[in-house]
């Protein structure tokens, strides 16, 4: 008998069940079409266009769709709801005429008429972005440098003319700050033949700039030679983070730290390289983790060099190399930060230094603000490159 009750409930509870359950997927209901949508206008804007339009006044309306041609050949679809009367089409990468198709779609996959507009996109940014394009030589390889004042997000991607006489990819920066650069590093100091063009996330791409440059030398100073010097005025560390931690290789939660509330502003330090050298850039990597752009990390600091130690601390015998300041590419708030930006951190930032400033055995490093605003810093690792022959 107490089977049979089970049973029984079971069944009761299959039966409610399946009166609960809604029919999976979309039955059409019925085969008229919805009307069109009419009063369509245009805007033309960089790389694309938005159209704005009435909708029908069907009651089972669903979307609106667009069709499109972003390359000769590769149709294009764009939808928009019911609960707008906007479709934004981007992607273009020039500003040929083109023809955009209107459908409005109902809930039974009926199609309206089509609409057929004619937009002009305006000029794309990758368009501009290459026309403001530069490349230099620099020490160990090639600097580029570019605009991007609508920080649309693209690649530069450097080419490189082979043995064969076949240019071929060597680098890719990927970027969408306002001013951009990037370095190819690791090059001979031999004439090359270089390619250039920009690409963005559709796939379009600029012409290829092409170019003839001669990378100066450069190496990375031998760290192992490098040690730490304790001038007057140079700050002490603290938490047990020392001076030598900064050229001991390891990069992370780790490094030199100085005392917060000590009373003394700006922080200095002082390194010995154990070899003379034109300086051509500084690597500097943040304190790591959750501490990228805030907290005691470096922002602002200042660079000095000299040939021949003076131990008094005296500034006067020393010569101001670079001016230096971190930036956050996304520019978010402190304490925010976006994947690009810990990218960047962990790759290191690197300072340039002029190739006229004399060569120098030591440098001392001047911090006037960290990412907090505080009165202390941090830093995980420097490394030094140049030409130390």
């Amino acid at each position: 008998m107490k089977h049979q009750i089970t049973l029984f409930l079971i069944f009761i509870l299959l039966l409610v069940v399946s009166c609960g359950e809604e029919p999976i997927g979309q039955i059409p209901i019925d085969n008229v079409a919805p009307g069109k949508v009419s009063d369509v206008k245009v805007k033309n804007v960089k790389g694309g266009a938005i159209l704005t339009y009435k909708l029908p006044k069907d009651e089972d309306l669903l979307y609106v769709k667009a069709i499109y041609s972003l390359r000769d050949g590769i149709i294009n679809e764009a939808k928009s709801s019911l609960y707008t009367d906007t479709l934004k089409l981007y992607g273009f990468g020039d500003t040929k005429p083109r023809q955009v198709t209107l459908h409005a779609v109902d809930r039974s996959q009926n199609e309206s008429e089509g609409v057929t507009v004619t937009i002009e996109p305006l000029e794309p940014p990758l368009i501009s972005i290459a026309q403001t394009m530069r490349a230099v030589e620099d020490f160990g390889g090639i600097h580029l440098y570019w605009d991007n004042p609508d920080r649309a997000e693209i690649s530069v991607v450097v080419l490189r003319e082979d043995s064969n006489m076949e240019y071929v990819p060597i680098e890719t920066f990927y970027s969408s700050v306002v001013a951009g650069d990037g370095t190819v590093r690791g090059l001979d100091t031999i004439p090359g033949n270089f390619g250039i063009f920009v690409q963005d996330r559709w796939e379009n791409r600029s012409e290829t700039q092409y170019t003839s440059l001669t990378p100066l030398y450069e190496t990375q100073f031998d760290r192992l030679k490098f040690r730490a010097l304790y001038l007057p005025g140079d700050e002490p560390s603290a938490w047990g983070w020392v001076l030598p931690n900064i050229y001991d290789g390891r990069i992370g939660d780790h490094g030199f730290h100085t005392a917060q509330g000590s009373g003394r502003w700006p922080h200095a330090f002082t390194l010995d390289l154990g070899q003379t050298g034109r300086i051509s850039r500084i690597k500097v990597y943040q304190r790591q983790g959750s501490w990228i752009y805030r907290h005691g990390n470096i922002r602002k600091f200042q660079v000095w060099g000299a040939e021949t130690l003076d131990t008094s601390g005296d500034w006067g015998s020393w010569i101001k190399l670079m001016e230096c300041e971190s930036i956050k590419p996304s520019e978010l708030p402190l304490g925010q930060y976006s994947a690009e930006d810990a990218a960047w951190a962990a790759a290191g930032e690197e300072f340039l230094n002029s190739p006229e400033n004399p060569r120098v055995r030591y440098i001392r490093i001047l911090v006037t603000e960290n990412w907090s605003g505080g009165d202390f810093l941090h830093i995980s690792e420097i490394e030094v490159f140049g030409d130390n022959r």
